[in-house]
């Protein structure tokens, strides 16, 4: 039973990593590029939706705890997100003039998109073991990898010229990324099973009322709170690199599109591979201990980018990357688990997936900084990719320190 679970858990992280990485591709380039809207519009839209989720997690996983039923609000919150995802692909191909519109719900669906996480991430619990964790996550991650490369490469021939409705366009490629997502969401929605646990485990959950109580309980666990402290940090550089790496081969390296294109696909195959292999590794020599080895290895790949200069040298350094850059998201899912609270563990996960999107809010911050002091150019960059390094430092101490307050780990 348990396998078929996992299958269906990660074809659901592989069906929301096709839609995710067709609008972040896509649909920025149709609002900014073909309908000459300013770049903030997009970024708003982004700031917007993370916010609105930031405020309302804690009150939605707070509901979760009190039933330990997910399924039902992933099947609500998936179907309204596929809802709104159609309606901004037909509105950006069909029409013109409702680019304000079509920004607003594109905001709206992205936050249902990321209010479906708080119900799917726990499910991690209800299908794996304390030891197999981290590895079942990883086959997660390995998923959601993979399915970031598809949806690049399924919707490039919309993108180059073939036409659904409308004119031709990046607005083409929203729609069969939608349509894609839904069919292969769908067999979660229907045959996934929750785990029926008795309703004696949530009374304490019921009885949260306060949410600065439930805050207040969740965080005096202080290795849950030094974590996700340190998942804050380490998220940040992790994804403040991830999104500006197609600008650093351009500006660094003059790469040209096919060449960032065929490194990208590579770099998240690669790190498929990875979540999998070090999910393997973390459950038998430990989670946090493997963990903090991968990070380790990050600090000198940011180094090693900053200061290498030579593209040819640099490709297998990308590649060595992508290998470690799958375990940092799969072994850190797995680990929210090892300290969280029994009977608060989907408030646990909330937090963690906040933790997440906020480091989208203020990463760029940092990145922007050494740019503006050190100029758009090589030296601009090479100083944000050192910034990064200091921020993974940082986040290696506050991830020593959970060893030394949390005696009861096997770490």
């Amino acid at each position: 039973m348990n396998t078929k679970r996992l299958f269906l858990w990660s074809l659901y992280d592989f069906a929301n990593s096709i839609v995710l990485m067709a609008f972040l591709f896509y649909f920025s380039q149709w609002l900014v590029v073909e309908q000459g809207r300013p770049a903030w519009w997009y970024n708003m839209a982004l700031v917007t939706a993370s916010a609105l989720f930031i405020f309302t997690a804690p009150s939605v996983s707070r509901k979760i705890e009190a039933t330990n039923l997910k399924l039902s609000g992933l099947r609500f919150w998936t179907l309204l997100t596929f809802a709104g995802h159609v309606v901004v692909a037909l509105l950006a191909m069909l029409t013109n003039g409702t680019e304000v519109l079509t920004t607003m719900l594109y905001t709206l669906s992205t936050y249902s998109y990321l209010v479906c996480f708080l119900y799917f991430t726990p499910m991690l619990n209800d299908l794996s073991r304390p030891e197999d964790r981290s590895w079942k996550s990883g086959i997660g991650q390995s998923a959601n990898s993979i399915g970031q490369v598809v949806g690049v490469l399924i919707t490039l021939p919309f993108v180059n010229g073939l036409t659904l409705f409308g004119d031709p366009g990046k607005a083409q490629a929203l729609l069969p990324a939608t349509i894609i997502f839904g069919l292969l969401a769908l067999p979660m929605l229907l045959y996934y099973k929750d785990n029926q646990n008795p309703l004696s485990n949530n009374i304490q959950a019921k009885n949260k009322s306060n949410m600065f109580l439930l805050f207040k309980e969740v965080f005096s666990n202080k290795a849950l709170a030094l974590f996700l402290l340190a998942y804050f940090l380490f998220s940040d550089a992790m994804l403040t690199f991830a999104n500006n790496f197609p600008l650093y081969l351009e500006v660094v390296h003059n790469a040209s599109d096919t060449v960032k294109s065929l490194l990208t696909a590579s770099i998240l195959i690669l790190a498929a591979i990875g979540a999998i292999v070090f999910g393997k590794i973390a459950d038998k020599k430990g989670k946090l201990k493997t963990l903090k080895a991968v990070i380790f290895v990050w600090c000198f790949i940011f180094l090693a980018m900053a200061l290498v200069t030579n593209f040819k040298i640099l490709i297998p350094i990308f590649l060595f990357a992508g290998i470690f850059y799958g375990p940092v998201w799969g072994i850190s899912r797995a680990l929210v688990s090892e300290f969280a609270p029994p009977h608060l563990m989907a408030s646990s996960y909330s937090y963690y997936v906040v933790a997440e999107r906020f480091a989208t809010l203020t990463g760029p911050v940092l990145w922007s900084i050494a740019l503006v002091t050190m100029g758009e150019g090589v030296r601009g960059y090479q100083s944000g990719l050192i910034s990064l390094m200091v921020l993974l430092i940082i986040s290696l101490f506050i991830l020593n320190k959970i060893k030394q307050n949390n005696q009861t780990t096997s770490y």
